[in-house]
């Protein structure tokens, strides 16, 4: 196994804090019970919503590999990628100030340190080496309209500006409009995820929702990606679910983006919630998107996937069985995809987050979820990937390999979380033909973070 990086006086000193705040992490959680606090980083609660706090969120990882990209990471990268450091600190501060009329406004201000140590799986820093860096994360501000208009409801219109970040169902195709890695550090932790400038306008009335939204993305290098268009949403009952889609149009330097229209319609539902069905049906839970990109002779393309899911609830551990297909065209766009949980949208610990896209690629997931105890989940994966189009790729074989991912999380307080992932990939002919490596590529990371 590759030996540690050396760690700089800097990633040192992070890594000590880190195990400070660890280390805290009890005592918070023990004070803020006892004394019945509403945060235990808020320092100053006015009349009705009006506070103003702190917040920080603090993590470090190791990761570790054999035999990277197939055994040929110095070919396919420029370097050898063997373990590697990330962490981060995100300071913020936040607040929101109730107005006579009932509405109130309110903002945030936060700015990412990340830093990462080695060369990570994905070759992003082999350029710059060992990189720290410190962005402004949000800057944003915003007015809800509280009870302003009655019968409408709460919060019937939501309007903010600014740096953010907007997410849409499980992140497949909005979650994160910032970009990681390259001289910005952190490639796998993805902690920058908010937009250079957004304008986002959120109307709710009972089970309807309507988002208008402008994103400018922070993408690095730098393709003045900026977005437009509508997001609808319908909830039938948080029992059953809903179902969302929207209406988008691109412009970019890039010239496949240029003027594309994107159109979007996905759900996520419990459909034997919605009439008398037996109980053993009541957990199947059904889920699926598609998305299709058009961009006159340029693009005509389609991304979509369908899960079905089922928890035994009542059985020891709560496992819970998915299985999921999904496939994406030659030139197909993800555009602003990002991690929701593990296996969304990054698929494979190994694959999904360093070496594949979701383009041109036909996938099938299963995955096993248990809780042995209470806040400890576990998740085992099997992926296999496949080309949609393998001459476009380069490559004859459409068969690109195999995944396992085995990832454990345990949360023994609301601050503190400690997570481990250990993945196997064992590649086909058209990984092999590729990377030109043949052997099997085995990784491993550890991960720890506070968030008050």
């Amino acid at each position: 196994m590759p030996g540690l990086p050396e760690r700089t006086p800097l990633s040192r000193g992070i890594a000590l804090a880190l195990l400070a705040a660890l280390a805290a992490a009890p005592a918070f959680a023990e004070e803020e019970a006892d004394e019945g606090k509403k945060g235990a980083l808020t320092f100053w609660e006015g009349d009705g919503s009006s506070e103003l706090k702190a917040t920080i969120k603090a993590a470090a990882a190791y990761f570790m590999q054999n035999d990277s990209w197939f055994g040929q990471s110095q070919a396919n990268l420029g370097a050898r990628s063997g373990s590697w450091w990330e962490t981060y600190v995100h300071p913020g501060i936040e607040g929101s100030y109730a107005l006579g009329n009932g509405s109130s406004v309110y903002g945030r201000l936060s700015a990412v340190f990340a830093s990462t140590y080695g060369v990570d799986a994905a070759g992003s820093n082999v350029p710059y080496g060992d990189v720290t860096d410190t962005r402004v994360e949000d800057a944003y501000v915003g007015w809800r309209s509280g009870d302003l208009f009655g019968d409408l409801g709460p919060n019937f219109l939501d309007v903010a500006i600014g740096r953010m970040q907007y997410v849409v169902g499980n992140g497949f195709l909005f979650y994160n409009q910032s970009s990681n890695g390259r001289n910005r550090g952190g490639y796998w932790m993805g902690e920058r995820q908010a937009s250079k400038f957004s304008g986002i306008v959120k109307i709710k009335s009972g089970d309807w929702k309507a988002d208008l939204i402008y994103l400018d993305a922070d993408d690095n290098p730098n393709t003045d990606t900026r977005l437009g268009g509508v997001t609808l949403d319908y909830t039938f009952s948080e029992a059953i679910g809903g179902v969302g889609g929207g209406i988008y149009t691109v412009a970019s330097d890039l010239a496949s983006r240029d003027s594309m229209n994107v159109f979007d319609v996905r759900f996520s539902l419990f459909p034997f919630e919605a009439f008398e069905s037996p109980d053993v049906l009541k957990p199947v839970k059904l889920e699926g998107e598609y998305v299709y990109e058009d961009n006159g002779d340029l693009v005509d393309d389609q991304g979509w996937y369908l899960s079905a899911g089922y928890q035994w609830a009542e059985v020891p551990w709560k496992p819970t069985l998915t299985y999921r297909y999904a496939s994406f065209s030659e030139n197909y766009d993800p555009l602003f995809y990002g991690f929701n949980d593990w296996g969304y949208w990054y698929q494979g610990e190994v694959l999904g987050e360093y070496a594949l896209s979701n383009s041109n690629l036909t996938s099938q997931m299963v995955k096993l979820n248990v809780k042995p105890v209470d806040g400890v989940a576990v998740n085992l994966f099997y992926y296999n990937f496949r080309l949609k189009d393998a001459a476009a790729f380069g490559v004859q074989s459409a068969d690109f390999a195999d995944e396992w991912d085995l990832t454990v999380d345990w949360t023994p307080t609301d601050y503190l979380t400690i997570s481990a992932v250990a993945g196997y990939v064992s590649p086909d002919a058209g990984a092999r033909e590729w990377t030109g490596g043949d052997d099997g590529w085995s990784y491993g990371m550890i991960y720890a973070a506070v968030s008050f």
